[in-house]
Protein backbone atom coordinates (compact mmCIF):
# COMPACT_ATOMS: atom_id res chain seq x y z
CA UNK A 1 0.00 0.00 0.00
CA UNK A 2 1.46 3.72 -0.95
CA UNK A 3 2.65 5.66 1.69
CA UNK A 4 0.91 8.80 0.18
CA UNK A 5 -2.48 8.57 -1.61
CA UNK A 6 -4.03 10.31 -4.42
CA UNK A 7 -7.50 10.33 -3.42
CA UNK A 8 -10.63 11.59 -5.14
CA UNK A 9 -13.34 13.11 -2.81
CA UNK A 10 -16.89 13.23 -4.49
CA UNK A 11 -18.79 15.83 -2.16
CA UNK A 12 -22.91 16.03 -1.84
CA UNK A 13 -23.10 19.54 -3.04
CA UNK A 14 -25.64 20.04 -0.01
CA UNK A 15 -22.40 19.00 2.14
CA UNK A 16 -19.54 21.10 0.32
CA UNK A 17 -19.37 23.91 3.10
CA UNK A 18 -18.85 22.14 5.86
CA UNK A 19 -16.14 23.27 8.16
CA UNK A 20 -15.77 19.59 9.18
CA UNK A 21 -15.06 18.45 5.87
CA UNK A 22 -12.59 21.31 4.70
CA UNK A 23 -11.11 20.76 8.13
CA UNK A 24 -10.50 17.35 7.40
CA UNK A 25 -9.02 17.83 3.29
CA UNK A 26 -6.70 20.32 5.08
CA UNK A 27 -5.50 17.14 7.20
CA UNK A 28 -5.53 14.99 4.62
CA UNK A 29 -3.05 17.36 2.52
CA UNK A 30 -0.95 18.22 5.47
CA UNK A 31 -0.19 14.33 5.96
CA UNK A 32 1.38 14.81 1.79
CA UNK A 33 -1.89 12.54 0.13
CA UNK A 34 -3.10 14.49 -2.97
CA UNK A 35 -7.00 15.64 -2.43
CA UNK A 36 -8.58 16.76 -5.44
CA UNK A 37 -12.54 17.85 -4.82
CA UNK A 38 -15.37 16.86 -7.01
CA UNK A 39 -19.01 18.74 -5.42
CA UNK A 40 -21.86 17.71 -7.30
CA UNK A 41 -24.73 19.71 -8.40
CA UNK A 42 -27.35 17.40 -10.02
CA UNK A 43 -28.13 13.75 -9.81
CA UNK A 44 -25.53 11.96 -12.31
CA UNK A 45 -22.22 13.75 -11.45
CA UNK A 46 -21.16 10.96 -8.94
CA UNK A 47 -20.90 8.97 -11.17
CA UNK A 48 -19.40 10.91 -13.64
CA UNK A 49 -16.80 12.16 -11.63
CA UNK A 50 -15.86 8.36 -10.33
CA UNK A 51 -15.92 6.83 -13.76
CA UNK A 52 -13.23 9.78 -14.51
CA UNK A 53 -11.05 9.03 -11.62
CA UNK A 54 -10.81 5.46 -12.12
CA UNK A 55 -9.37 5.62 -15.62
CA UNK A 56 -6.90 8.00 -14.30
CA UNK A 57 -5.88 5.18 -11.83
CA UNK A 58 -6.26 6.97 -8.74
CA UNK A 59 -5.40 5.37 -5.13
CA UNK A 60 -9.15 5.51 -4.37
CA UNK A 61 -12.55 7.47 -4.65
CA UNK A 62 -13.70 8.36 -1.64
CA UNK A 63 -18.16 9.34 -1.63
CA UNK A 64 -18.68 12.50 0.85
CA UNK A 65 -22.13 12.28 1.41
CA UNK A 66 -25.12 9.73 2.03
CA UNK A 67 -25.86 6.43 0.85
CA UNK A 68 -27.80 8.17 -2.62
CA UNK A 69 -24.04 9.61 -3.09
CA UNK A 70 -22.36 6.33 -2.31
CA UNK A 71 -24.51 4.66 -4.64
CA UNK A 72 -23.82 6.78 -8.02
CA UNK A 73 -20.13 6.81 -6.74
CA UNK A 74 -20.46 2.64 -7.08
CA UNK A 75 -21.55 2.82 -10.46
CA UNK A 76 -19.21 5.22 -11.38
CA UNK A 77 -16.44 3.22 -10.64
CA UNK A 78 -18.12 -0.24 -12.11
CA UNK A 79 -15.70 -2.38 -14.02
CA UNK A 80 -12.49 -1.01 -11.94
CA UNK A 81 -10.92 -2.11 -9.19
CA UNK A 82 -10.23 1.53 -7.61
CA UNK A 83 -11.51 1.11 -4.31
CA UNK A 84 -14.26 2.84 -2.39
CA UNK A 85 -13.76 5.24 0.50
CA UNK A 86 -17.01 6.35 2.35
CA UNK A 87 -16.87 9.42 4.50
CA UNK A 88 -20.94 9.11 5.80
CA UNK A 89 -22.17 13.14 5.65
CA UNK A 90 -25.86 11.99 4.89
CA UNK A 91 -29.17 10.97 6.77
CA UNK A 92 -29.27 7.42 7.26
CA UNK A 93 -25.41 6.43 6.39
CA UNK A 94 -27.11 3.18 6.37
CA UNK A 95 -24.24 1.31 4.45
CA UNK A 96 -21.31 2.99 6.17
CA UNK A 97 -22.77 1.90 9.68
CA UNK A 98 -22.78 -1.33 8.85
CA UNK A 99 -19.22 -1.73 7.44
CA UNK A 100 -18.21 -0.55 10.69
CA UNK A 101 -17.46 3.43 9.59
CA UNK A 102 -17.29 5.62 12.19
CA UNK A 103 -19.61 9.19 12.00
CA UNK A 104 -16.97 11.41 12.77
CA UNK A 105 -15.04 12.60 10.03
CA UNK A 106 -11.53 12.01 11.16
CA UNK A 107 -12.06 8.39 12.56
CA UNK A 108 -13.88 7.68 9.17
CA UNK A 109 -10.83 8.88 7.35
CA UNK A 110 -8.59 6.74 9.49
CA UNK A 111 -10.88 3.51 8.15
CA UNK A 112 -9.15 4.68 4.46
CA UNK A 113 -5.55 5.48 5.73
CA UNK A 114 -5.40 3.04 8.08
CA UNK A 115 -6.43 0.17 5.95
CA UNK A 116 -5.94 -2.39 3.20
CA UNK A 117 -9.51 -2.37 0.87
CA UNK A 118 -10.90 -5.66 0.79
CA UNK A 119 -13.24 -6.99 -1.69
CA UNK A 120 -16.77 -7.43 -1.76
CA UNK A 121 -20.28 -8.13 -3.33
CA UNK A 122 -22.60 -5.78 -4.87
CA UNK A 123 -26.02 -5.94 -6.13
CA UNK A 124 -27.56 -4.52 -9.55
CA UNK A 125 -31.62 -3.87 -10.41
CA UNK A 126 -32.32 -3.47 -13.98
CA UNK A 127 -28.70 -3.13 -15.19
CA UNK A 128 -28.11 -0.61 -12.30
CA UNK A 129 -25.34 -1.16 -9.29
CA UNK A 130 -26.76 -0.85 -5.74
CA UNK A 131 -24.54 -2.14 -2.47
CA UNK A 132 -26.86 -2.42 0.41
CA UNK A 133 -30.67 -2.95 0.08
CA UNK A 134 -33.57 -2.31 -2.29
CA UNK A 135 -37.38 -2.11 -0.72
CA UNK A 136 -40.55 -1.78 -2.94
CA UNK A 137 -44.04 -1.21 -1.11
CA UNK A 138 -44.84 0.85 2.00
CA UNK A 139 -41.36 1.26 3.20
CA UNK A 140 -40.11 2.61 0.04
CA UNK A 141 -43.26 4.87 -0.76
CA UNK A 142 -42.58 6.53 2.66
CA UNK A 143 -38.92 7.22 1.40
CA UNK A 144 -40.17 8.87 -2.00
CA UNK A 145 -42.51 10.92 -0.31
CA UNK A 146 -40.86 12.12 2.53
CA UNK A 147 -39.67 15.77 1.00
CA UNK A 148 -35.99 16.87 0.80
CA UNK A 149 -36.41 19.94 3.19
CA UNK A 150 -37.78 17.41 5.49
CA UNK A 151 -34.90 15.09 5.69
CA UNK A 152 -32.28 18.35 5.80
CA UNK A 153 -34.30 19.59 8.95
CA UNK A 154 -35.62 16.40 10.94
CA UNK A 155 -32.91 13.46 9.82
CA UNK A 156 -34.56 10.23 10.56
CA UNK A 157 -37.65 11.69 11.99
CA UNK A 158 -38.82 12.87 8.77
CA UNK A 159 -38.78 9.64 7.59
CA UNK A 160 -40.69 7.93 10.23
CA UNK A 161 -43.22 10.67 10.06
CA UNK A 162 -44.28 9.95 6.79
CA UNK A 163 -44.32 6.13 7.11
CA UNK A 164 -46.69 6.41 10.14
CA UNK A 165 -48.99 8.30 7.44
CA UNK A 166 -48.50 5.46 4.87
CA UNK A 167 -48.85 3.32 7.72
CA UNK A 168 -52.69 5.28 8.27
CA UNK A 169 -53.37 4.38 4.46
CA UNK A 170 -52.31 1.10 3.81
CA UNK A 171 -52.91 -0.98 1.01
CA UNK A 172 -51.23 -3.74 -0.30
CA UNK A 173 -49.71 -4.57 -4.06
CA UNK A 174 -50.00 -7.61 -6.40
CA UNK A 175 -46.68 -8.91 -7.97
CA UNK A 176 -45.14 -12.13 -9.41
CA UNK A 177 -41.96 -12.96 -7.88
CA UNK A 178 -39.51 -15.69 -9.04
CA UNK A 179 -36.16 -16.84 -8.61
CA UNK A 180 -34.10 -20.21 -8.11
CA UNK A 181 -36.62 -22.50 -6.47
CA UNK A 182 -38.49 -19.42 -5.44
CA UNK A 183 -42.12 -17.92 -6.64
CA UNK A 184 -45.00 -16.09 -5.19
CA UNK A 185 -47.62 -15.12 -6.78
CA UNK A 186 -49.98 -12.81 -4.76
CA UNK A 187 -50.27 -9.03 -2.52
CA UNK A 188 -47.44 -8.00 -0.60
CA UNK A 189 -47.14 -4.67 1.24
CA UNK A 190 -43.08 -4.57 1.53
CA UNK A 191 -40.59 -6.49 0.31
CA UNK A 192 -36.87 -6.12 0.21
CA UNK A 193 -33.89 -7.48 -1.56
CA UNK A 194 -30.89 -7.23 0.60
CA UNK A 195 -26.89 -7.19 -0.57
CA UNK A 196 -26.77 -5.85 3.03
CA UNK A 197 -28.44 -6.09 5.92
CA UNK A 198 -30.27 -2.79 6.46
CA UNK A 199 -32.06 0.22 5.47
CA UNK A 200 -34.12 3.19 6.41
CA UNK A 201 -32.02 4.35 9.37
CA UNK A 202 -31.01 0.71 10.36
CA UNK A 203 -34.04 -1.27 9.61
CA UNK A 204 -32.73 -5.03 9.33
CA UNK A 205 -35.44 -6.17 6.52
CA UNK A 206 -32.64 -8.69 5.76
CA UNK A 207 -31.10 -9.43 9.04
CA UNK A 208 -28.93 -12.81 7.17
CA UNK A 209 -27.39 -10.56 4.52
CA UNK A 210 -23.75 -10.97 4.25
CA UNK A 211 -21.70 -8.89 1.67
CA UNK A 212 -19.32 -11.89 0.94
CA UNK A 213 -21.47 -15.12 0.21
CA UNK A 214 -22.55 -14.30 -3.45
CA UNK A 215 -26.59 -14.24 -2.69
CA UNK A 216 -29.36 -11.27 -2.28
CA UNK A 217 -31.39 -12.01 0.96
CA UNK A 218 -35.27 -11.61 -0.03
CA UNK A 219 -38.10 -10.96 2.04
CA UNK A 220 -41.86 -10.31 1.38
CA UNK A 221 -44.30 -9.29 3.75
CA UNK A 222 -47.52 -10.21 2.10
CA UNK A 223 -50.75 -8.89 2.82
CA UNK A 224 -52.40 -8.55 6.06
CA UNK A 225 -54.82 -6.56 7.76
CA UNK A 226 -53.40 -3.10 9.60
CA UNK A 227 -53.23 -4.17 12.94
CA UNK A 228 -51.32 -7.41 11.89
CA UNK A 229 -48.89 -5.31 9.78
CA UNK A 230 -48.75 -2.61 12.72
CA UNK A 231 -47.91 -5.48 15.39
CA UNK A 232 -45.16 -6.61 12.43
CA UNK A 233 -43.37 -3.15 12.17
CA UNK A 234 -41.21 -3.16 15.65
CA UNK A 235 -39.99 -6.65 14.56
CA UNK A 236 -39.35 -5.56 10.94
CA UNK A 237 -37.31 -2.94 12.74
CA UNK A 238 -35.21 -5.18 14.60
CA UNK A 239 -34.85 -7.78 11.86
CA UNK A 240 -36.85 -10.62 14.30
CA UNK A 241 -39.75 -10.73 11.64
CA UNK A 242 -38.28 -14.24 9.81
CA UNK A 243 -40.26 -16.79 11.75
CA UNK A 244 -43.48 -14.74 11.70
CA UNK A 245 -47.05 -15.62 9.71
CA UNK A 246 -46.84 -13.85 6.33
CA UNK A 247 -43.28 -13.49 6.03
CA UNK A 248 -41.49 -14.98 3.01
CA UNK A 249 -37.09 -14.74 3.44
CA UNK A 250 -35.13 -16.80 0.79
CA UNK A 251 -30.97 -16.33 -0.81
CA UNK A 252 -31.08 -15.94 -4.08
CA UNK A 253 -28.65 -15.30 -6.64
CA UNK A 254 -31.31 -13.21 -8.74
CA UNK A 255 -34.85 -12.73 -8.85
CA UNK A 256 -37.45 -11.10 -11.36
CA UNK A 257 -41.05 -9.12 -9.96
CA UNK A 258 -43.32 -8.45 -12.25
CA UNK A 259 -46.64 -6.34 -11.52
CA UNK A 260 -49.49 -4.75 -13.59
CA UNK A 261 -49.19 -1.48 -11.77
CA UNK A 262 -45.53 0.35 -11.35
CA UNK A 263 -44.21 -0.82 -8.26
CA UNK A 264 -42.44 1.95 -5.88
CA UNK A 265 -38.78 0.86 -5.34
CA UNK A 266 -35.97 2.60 -3.12
CA UNK A 267 -32.56 1.62 -3.91
CA UNK A 268 -29.34 2.99 -1.60
CA UNK A 269 -31.94 5.94 -0.63
CA UNK A 270 -32.79 6.84 -4.18
CA UNK A 271 -36.63 6.07 -5.12
CA UNK A 272 -37.96 4.88 -8.47
CA UNK A 273 -41.23 3.18 -10.06
CA UNK A 274 -41.00 0.29 -12.54
CA UNK A 275 -43.14 -2.89 -13.74
CA UNK A 276 -40.19 -5.29 -14.30
CA UNK A 277 -37.78 -5.57 -11.75
CA UNK A 278 -34.64 -7.63 -12.09
CA UNK A 279 -32.58 -8.12 -9.45
CA UNK A 280 -29.31 -10.15 -9.45
CA UNK A 281 -25.72 -10.42 -7.39
CA UNK A 282 -22.50 -9.13 -8.30
CA UNK A 283 -20.43 -11.25 -6.38
CA UNK A 284 -16.75 -10.06 -5.10
CA UNK A 285 -16.94 -7.19 -7.98
CA UNK A 286 -15.77 -3.51 -5.25
CA UNK A 287 -13.21 -3.23 -3.29
CA UNK A 288 -13.99 -1.30 -0.37
CA UNK A 289 -12.28 0.52 2.64
CA UNK A 290 -14.41 -1.37 5.74
CA UNK A 291 -13.96 -1.85 9.67
CA UNK A 292 -16.22 -4.94 9.46
CA UNK A 293 -18.61 -6.71 7.18
CA UNK A 294 -22.00 -8.25 8.19
CA UNK A 295 -22.27 -11.62 7.92
CA UNK A 296 -18.68 -11.95 8.58
CA UNK A 297 -17.09 -12.81 12.26
CA UNK A 298 -17.62 -9.29 13.62
CA UNK A 299 -19.62 -7.90 11.29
Amino acid sequence: MPTKRHLVFVIHGARAEQPALRDLVERVRAAGHVVEPRVTWERGDATLYASEAARRGVDAVVAVGGDGTVNEVVNGLSGSDVPLGILPFGTANDFARQIGIPLEPDEAMDVILGRAPVRIDSAELNGRRFLNVSTGGVGAEATAETPLEAKEALGMLAYAITGVKKLVELSPRRAYFAGPGFEYRGDFLVFAVGNGRETGGATALTPRASVTDGLLDVCIVEGMARAEFARLVLKLKRGDHLDEPGVRYAQLAELHVEAQEPISVNVDGESSDGFRLRYRSRPRDLHVYAATLPGEEGG
